[in-house]
């Protein structure tokens, strides 16, 4: 089957959980038979093609800078690559992202194929969060409330306007239902998986240190605590912080590590010297694939603080494969990943002080920590391998070209 698969980014030019599930599933496509063209964003002013790891990636420019701006570049790049015949002989549309995926289906489009749509979050309500201190509810400003409308609008057209709905859990149909309650009916849940190859415990003392070494994070019997997240207020770095302050002041002995970039970096370290965690706290920026899989190796404690909207948790399915001990917030769908994985402790959203407790239990409990560590890399080889999602898939392109011949 030939598919063309729209994106507005994917990895490795943008780092994200569903950017990089959009890659994980090309490539898996791909390596199942099919013929599969990625359309997606980057940086540089002209249309570029390469070929990975059997994909045939085609990447339009885009211009950063002001929203509409940056809108503008999705819709002209989506659609002039469309108006050149990139994917003019597919048999399946394969929509990822709201912003190209509109531009790709909307009146005008060159070429009308049988639309499956893999919907990660409400483009709208992640709008919103920014603008509600990460939470999902809140106020906001009455300009950026007209903006999470004409979003809101977009969800649903690309939801109504699909014959196919993949999602990643639960909570993710929920937000469907609450926006489009039809599209329910045809909507499949694949959670996503994880490569067990690359991320996996350390093999001995010896390939962890190494790991730390190439990090530049120290190697002593003060235990590793990481996160991997953007830094922006939905990811609830904030919390994080506060809890390690508690930490702290309670003498539990840890590091923590914190890898990705975002709108916060700065105030973030501010916030860590006001509250006396600059020999605790280490901001390690973007991280190459490479240095994220040392991350992983290096750490004995993983830490997801999210306040709100976590369709699934790319990062902790990798936690999980890596033998970490996983402490998170009960935000979107990270409960139904770690409700059959013994040793992990999931706490409420926004209570730093909660968190703070569980952290102190695992980060003082050497025996805790194996154990949880065990049973993480013993549920992700059960459950989080990506056969089930490139199997439904599969099944639902299948149908599309069956409705279409």
């Amino acid at each position: 089957m030939k598919i063309l698969s729209v994106a507005t980014f994917a990895h490795p030019d943008h780092y994200g959980g569903a950017e990089r599930v959009i890659s994980v599933v090309a490539e898996g496509l791909a390596r199942r038979g099919h013929e599969v063209t990625l359309l997606t964003g980057h940086g540089q002013q002209t249309l570029a093609e390469e070929e990975r790891e059997g994909v045939h990636v085609v990447r339009y420019p885009l211009v950063r800078g002001k929203p509409t701006t940056f809108y503008r570049s999705v819709w002209s790049g989506v659609r002039r690559a469309l108006a050149e015949g990139v994917g003019h002989d597919a048999d399946i549309l394969h929509l990822h992202q709201p912003l190209s995926a509109v531009a790709a289906i909307a009146p005008g489009a060159p070429k009308k194929l049988p639309r499956l749509y893999s919907f990660y979050a409400p483009y709208h309500l992640e709008y919103l969060a920014r603008y509600r201190q990460g939470r999902d509810s809140g106020v906001a400003p009455w300009p950026q409330r007209c903006i999470a409308s004409v979003l809101r609008s977009a969800d649903r057209y690309l939801l109504t306007r699909s014959e196919e709905v993949v999602v990643l859990s639960d909570f993710s149909l929920s937000q469907i239902e609450a926006l489009a309650p039809s599209v329910a009916t045809r909507t499949t849940i694949a959670p996503a998986g994880v490569d067990l190859e690359r991320f996996h415990p350390p093999v001995d003392a010896e390939q962890q240190r190494r790991a730390r070494t190439r990090l530049g994070m120290e190697d002593d019997n003060i235990p590793w605590l990481i996160t991997v997240r953007r830094l922006v207020p939905r990811m609830g770095l904030e919390d994080l912080l506060e809890a390690c302050a508690e930490l702290a002041g309670n003498g539990v002995p840890f590091r923590l590590a914190i890898a990705g970039e975002g709108e916060l970096r700065v105030e973030l370290e501010r916030r860590t010297a006001s509250l006396g965690l600059e020999r605790h706290v280490r901001f390690l920026g973007r991280l190459t694939d490479e240095q994220l899989g040392d991350l992983y190796l290096a750490a004995q404690v993983f830490a997801l603080p999210t306040r709100s909207l976590e369709g699934f948790g790319m990062v902790t399915a990798e936690a999980l494969a890596a033998g970490l001990a996983v402490v998170a917030t009960d935000a979107g769908a990270t409960g139904e990943i770690l409700a059959d994985v013994p040793g992990a402790q999931l706490v409420p959203a926004g209570s730093p002080s909660r968190l703070a407790a569980a952290l102190a239990h695992v980060l003082s409990n050497p025996q805790a920590r194996r154990d949880a560590a065990q049973a993480a890399r013993a549920h992700a080889e059960s459950h989080l391998t990506w056969d089930r999602h490139l199997n439904a898939l599969e099944r639902a392109a299948h149908r599309l070209a069956g409705r279409s011949s």
